[in-house]
């Protein structure tokens, strides 16, 4: 084995200590096979607030084990007149939720985010596509969890 391999290695094994140690990642299986397990995730509600917040709860379709939403991700809005917002490239911890400590969690989860343009006006519509993560087992270097991608519709109020 050459040196630059060698050296190649030894960096890759290092990081991957270090995101061991200092960190977790967030992995998902889809939700497309019912019989393993309950598929359902959802967004109950949303609105656009003033002041530029969204304001949303998601839940969790695991009601019989009380696995509650642990993360969200991929999380992405558009407004019926052109504009649109992402709010999460990768997914984040919610509900108390880090790497392997995520018990008794409740199934919904209802947040706030500010995004960058004026509050639409009342009855306008929009389109939120967002990640719901549950159910997440630790597997050494990332936490697989259940996830579906979930897409909700509403207006203004």
């Amino acid at each position: 084995m050459n040196k630059t391999y060698f050296i190649i290695l030894l960096v890759f094994f290092f990081i991957i200590h270090i995101k061991k140690i200092h960190g977790c990642d967030i992995g998902g299986g889809p939700c497309n096979n019912r019989t393993v397990y309950k598929c359902g995730a959802q967004v109950i509600g949303a609105n656009l607030l003033p002041n530029s917040i969204l304001e949303m709860t998601v839940q969790s379709p695991d009601t019989d084990n009380n696995l509650g939403v642990s993360a969200i991700g991929h999380f992405t809005m558009q407004i019926d007149n052109g504009r649109g917002y992402r709010f999460l490239r990768d997914p984040e911890w919610v509900n108390g939720c880090h790497c392997n400590d995520c018990q008794n969690i409740p199934l919904n989860y209802t947040f706030q985010k500010l995004f960058d343009f004026p509050t639409p006006p009342k009855g306008t519509w929009f389109d939120i596509w967002i990640t719901i993560y549950w159910s997440c087992l630790d597997t050494g270097l990332t936490n697989m969890c259940t996830s579906e991608e979930v897409h909700y519709r509403g207006y203004v109020m």
